[in-house]
């Protein structure tokens, strides 16, 4: 009889072998070859490339190039690279002593890969309290720091750890709205969801540093910025300051303008880098690597068919070394793939929180907290199932 097993994890393969009789160094052994990994690289030069290809080549793997490299070896190139995550540690050992200083730097970056990934685990979820006329779903709702508030704490009570509050619409296409008007609308929340829940984390989604200035002092202990310090760079020095944590967020340009910014080279590189500078201004004002969250963006300057992509690839945004967050709640993504109106994406939305699951988000930005959190961890159940080793195998 032949029988399929779903293999999630090199957890699995470890315990699928001592139950089948094998032994602890064998399931060692092999867990490498449940790891292959599929690793895009931009920027080398076609003579790096060719090196990198013969490495890769002896060392069991595979590394796809452009004919091009041979043709023009000075110019420059992406290479997808294929292997196991031991053959990925050889090619990084080999390629870590070469003359090139491009190959030596990507040796470094390689040596993230080659390392065992985390096991999978819940994400953190932030509940989104917008106290807003015009936000593209619950605007209008919690108009009033009492009906906000009480809206919070429901949030929390349904298991949320963090409470986003929006004081501006940036839905495409919204207005911009003055730092004055702004405050009038979330620091009376801050205080009065404080008053009844003073140990609840808030966070304050603003890209105004009077506003994140003043939202920190009421009380709030994360700053979101969803423009990534490309508005304010001087929010970065306010979490700094008062040694918050900070969400940066890719946008193509403001809220008014961002659906007509979609025309990307590279969709996935270009986001990493934009990540990358927003990253490093959030560093030079001396905001430490530890206390930033890293956000793609669903959603903001994207195409519906761009933002299912990053959705599929969440895993690269690990790169940078961050915590990450994924909000696609209820967002057109999901209403342009399924034909829905705001108020009947829910379900949708709980695929989205999944596919932030397996992608290995740390944080979840979502309206519906019990629904979404139900499926996360059912899901983390599910992979998470294990039979136990028979008897003097020993633990896995």
């Amino acid at each position: 009889m032949l029988c399929p097993l779903t293999i999630s994890s090199e957890q699995d393969l470890q315990r699928e072998m001592l139950a089948a009789g094998c032994s602890a160094e064998g399931a060692r052994y092999m867990r490498d070859k449940l790891s292959a990994l599929a690793l895009k690289i931009t920027g080398l030069t076609g003579s790096c490339a060719l090196i990198l290809k013969e490495e890769a080549l002896s060392a069991g793997a595979e590394c796809a190039l452009p004919r091009a490299v041979i043709l023009k070896p000075r110019a420059k190139y992406s290479a997808l690279l294929f292997g196991t995550r031991q053959q990925i540690k050889k090619i990084q050992n080999k390629i870590r002593g070469q003359a090139f200083s491009e190959l030596r730097a990507l040796a470094g970056e390689l040596k993230k890969f080659s390392a065992e990934p985390p096991p999978l685990k819940t994400p953190i979820l932030l509940g989104i309290l917008n106290v807003t006329p015009d936000s593209f779903f619950d605007g209008g709702r919690h108009n009033t720091p009492e009906k906000a508030a009480a809206r919070g704490l429901a949030l929390l009570k349904a298991g949320a750890r963090i409470i986003d509050i929006g004081g501006e619409s940036t839905r495409p296409g919204a207005p911009e709205i003055s730092a004055a008007e702004e405050l009038r609308r979330t620091i009376p929340v801050i205080q009065s969801l404080l008053a009844k829940k003073p140990r609840a984390v808030i966070s304050i989604d603003t890209t105004k540093k009077a506003v994140a200035r003043a939202a920190v002092k009421a009380g709030a202990r994360i700053i979101n910025d969803i423009s990534g310090l490309t508005r304010e760079p001087l929010l970065a020095a306010v979490a700094a300051r008062y040694k918050t944590d900070i969400i940066l967020q890719h946008r193509s340009g403001s809220s008014r303008t961002m659906q007509r910014k979609i025309n990307y080279p590279d969709l996935l590189t270009d986001i990493l880098h934009f990540l990358q500078n927003s990253i490093a201004a959030a560093q030079n004002y001396g905001v430490p690597l530890k206390k930033i969250i890293v956000d793609p963006g669903i959603g903001f300057g994207k195409t519906t068919a761009q933002n299912l992509y990053l959705l599929k690839n969440l895993r690269a945004f690990r790169a940078l070394g961050c915590r990450v967050l994924v909000g696609a709640s209820r967002k057109s993504v999901i209403g342009n793939t399924l034909k829905r109106p705001a108020d009947q994406r829910l379900a949708g939305t709980i695929a989205t929180s999944i596919a932030g699951y397996l992608g290995g988000a740390d944080y979840l930005r979502v309206h519906d907290i019990r629904e979404n959190l139900d499926a996360v961890k059912m899901f983390n159940a599910v992979c998470s199932a294990r039979i136990l080793p028979p008897r003097g195998a020993g633990a896995p």
